[in-house]
C-alpha cells in the first residue's frame, strides 16, 4: 500500500522523487543505480549532465524566464545513505527497497535506516530541475558519492564540474537552523595479530549483550546523553571483577560516523562467576538507564550457552581494558559559538576474528589542531594495546564566515516567512562543505534542511510538516535570489 500520498500529508513535490529514492539501493558506494536514475532523469527534460573521475554528478538547468543573468546557484547533497538495522529485521540493502512507515507527523522506515540523510535533500533537487512553475536563476544540481564512508566524493571532486559561487548544502537535519560553518574530521584505527590459548577448565561459554539503545550520528548527537554499547560492554565485563576475562569474541558497533548501539562478547567464565558477571550487568542497566536520559533503555544481560567454549584470546584482559581507557564524547565545546561541540571522539566499532583485532575512532574538531591532538591520545591507548595505528578519511574544518552574504539573505527570507527566527551556528558533524570550499575557493556557502531524528540509526524519521516548510521556503528562496 503506497503511504506517500498527498492524503496523508505529503504535498510537495520531492516526496514523489523521495519515495522512487526508497525504491533504489543506494548504500555508501553502491550508488551507481541511483545515479543511472537521475542521469535518465536529467535526459528526458533535456538538461545537461556531467560526472567526474569518482562518479560525483552535476545536473545543469537553465534559468526560469528573467532570470536569465542572475549568477548560477549550486544545490548540493549526497546520494548515499547509511545502512544500519536492527538485529533480526532482514533486510539485503544492495537489492531490497526500503520500506517505509507513517507514525503520525513523521516517516520511518520497517527497522532500517530511512536514508532520508540526504535522501530528502536530493529529492528536493530533483524536484526544483523537475519544476516548470517556480522561479530561479541558473541551477547546477550537485550530486556527491560515497560521503556516508568519510566524504570520499566530495575530497575527489573534480573544481571544474561546478561553474556556480553560491551554493545551498541540503544535508542538514533541524529546521530554522542555518549552518555556516562545521568540524574537520579524522578516523583513526588500529589492528592487532591476536593469539588464541585453550580457555580454563571446566569454563562456561557466556553471552554477554548490550541492545536497545538507539545509536545516533557521532557529530550532531554526540554532546546528546546516549550511551555508547562498546563502552558499557567493557565497563560490564570489568565491573564484575573477573581475574581473567576469558575472551572468545568481541563485536558492536560498525559506522566511523555512528554511535554503537549493539555489542555482543563471548566469554570463557568459571561456573563461580557466572552470577559476578550477571549481577554487574543488571548493575550497569540500571545505570545506563540513569545516566543516559535522552536514550532508550538499555538492555544489557547475559546468557549461558550450551556448548563449550572455543580458544580464547591470549591477555583479552587487556582488550577489554584498551575499550575502557579509550575516549569517548565530548572532549571540548566551542568557546566562539555557544552551545557547539568543537572537539569530540566516537569509538565507533571492535571486532574479533579467529587471528585478528580491529577497532575504529572517529575524532572531530572546528580546530585541526585540536582534532590531532586527540587522534594521538587514540592513538597513544591504541599503541599501548599493541595496534597498528592506521589514518583515513580526513577532512578539513569548514571555517565560519558569519559575513557571508547567501548566509544573510537565507536569514532574512526566512525570518520574513516563518514565526520563529532562524538560528545562525556551525555544526560538529562533518559536512561536504568544508572541503568544496578547499577546492574550490570563494564559494559562499549555507546548509539547511527540515527535522530529520536518529540519522544514521533504524530509528531515523523525517518529520512531514517541517518537510513541507522546508519546500515551500526553498521555493521562496529560489525566487528571490
Amino acid at each position: 500500500m503506497q503511504i506517500i500520498t498527498p492524503e496523508n500529508g505529503f504535498r510537495a513535490p520531492l516526496w514523489r522523487f523521495f519515495a522512487d529514492i526508497l525504491n533504489i539501493p543506494h548504500g555508501s558506494k553502491n550508488e551507481a543505480a541511483l545515479s543511472d536514475y537521475i542521469r535518465a532523469f536529467a535526459s528526458e527534460r533535456g538538461f545537461e549532465t556531467k560526472t567526474d573521475s569518482v562518479g560525483n554528478l552535476v545536473v545543469r538547468k537553465p534559468a526560469a524566464p528573467g532570470y536569465e543573468d542572475h549568477p548560477a546557484l549550486v544545490l548540493q547533497g549526497h546520494i548515499d545513505m547509511v545502512c544500519e538495522k536492527n538485529d533480526g529485521t532482514e533486510h539485503d540493502f544492495e537489492k531490497d527497497p526500503i520500506r517505509p512507515i507513517l507514525d503520525g507527523d513523521w516517516l520511518k522506515a520497517d527497522g532500517t535506516t530511512l536514508g532520508a540523510d540526504n535522501g530528502i535533500g536530493v529529492a528536493a533537487a530533483l524536484a526544483v530541475l523537475d519544476a516548470k512553475d517556480i522561479k530561479h536563476p541558473p541551477i547546477e544540481a550537485l550530486f556527491t558519492v560515497d560521503e556516508e564512508s568519510g566524504l570520499i566524493g566530495a575530497m575527489g571532486l573534480t573544481p571544474e564540474l561546478v561553474e556556480g559561487r553560491r551554493l545551498i548544502n541540503l544535508d542538514s537535519e533541524e529546521e530554522g537552523i542555518f549552518y555556516f560553518g562545521c568540524a574537520g574530521g579524522r578516523n583513526t584505527s588500529g589492528s592487532k595479530a591476536i593469539k588464541r590459548i585453550p580457555p580454563g577448565e571446566g569454563s562456561l561459554l557466556v553471552r554477554l549483550r548490550v541492545e536497545g539503545l538507539a545509536g545516533g550520528h557521532s557529530g550532531g548527537e554526540i554532546h546528546r546523553r546516549l550511551g555508547n554499547a562498546i563502552r558499557l560492554g567493557a565497563q560490564t565485563i570489568a565491573a564484575a571483577g573477573l581475574a581473567d576475562y576469558g575472551v572468545c569474541s568481541l563485536a558492536g558497533g560498525g559506522k566511523h560516523n555512528a554511535i554503537p548501539r549493539e555489542f555482543e562478547a563471548l566469554l570463557a567464565v568459571k561456573p563461580e562467576d557466572l552470577p559476578k558477571l550477571e549481577q554487574a550487568a543488571a548493575d550497569l542497566q540500571a545505570q545506563a538507564r540513569r545516566r543516559f536520559a535522552d536514550d532508550k533503555p538499555a538492555e544489557i544481560f547475559c546468557e549461558k550457552l550450551n556448548q563449550a567454549p572455543g580458544a580464547v584470546i591470549a591477555n583479552g584482559t587487556a582488550l577489554v581494558d584498551g575499550l575502557l581507557a579509550l575516549p569517548h564524547g565530548v572532549e571540548e565545546m566551542s568557546p566562539i559559538i555557544h552551545g557547539m561541540v568543537e572537539s569530540s571522539t566516537n569509538l565507533a566499532s571492535v571486532r574479533t576474528e579467529e587471528q585478528k583485532l580491529y577497532l575504529l575512532t572517529s575524532q572531530r574538531s572546528a580546530v585541526g589542531f585540536k582534532r590531532d591532538m586527540l587522534s594521538r591520545r587514540v592513538t597513544a591507548v591504541l599503541r599501548l594495546i599493541g595496534c597498528e595505528v592506521k589514518y583515513e578519511s580526513e577532512y578539513p574544518a569548514w571555517e565560519p564566515n558569519p559575513d557571508s552574504p547567501l548566509l544573510k539573505f537565507a536569514e532574512q527570507v526566512f525570518n520574513e516567512l516563518s514565526e520563529k527566527k532562524a538560528v545562525l551556528t556551525a555544526v560538529h558533524a562533518g559536512l561536504e562543505c568544508g572541503i568544496i570550499e578547499s577546492k574550490i575557493p570563494g564559494m559562499d556557502m549555507v546548509s539547511f534542511g527540515p527535522d530529520i531524528e536518529g540519522p544514521h540509526s533504524p530509528d531515523e524519521r523525517v518529520r512531514i510538516s517541517s518537510t513541507e516548510r522546508f519546500w515551500a521556503y526553498l521555493v521562496e528562496l529560489l525566487g528571490r535570489l
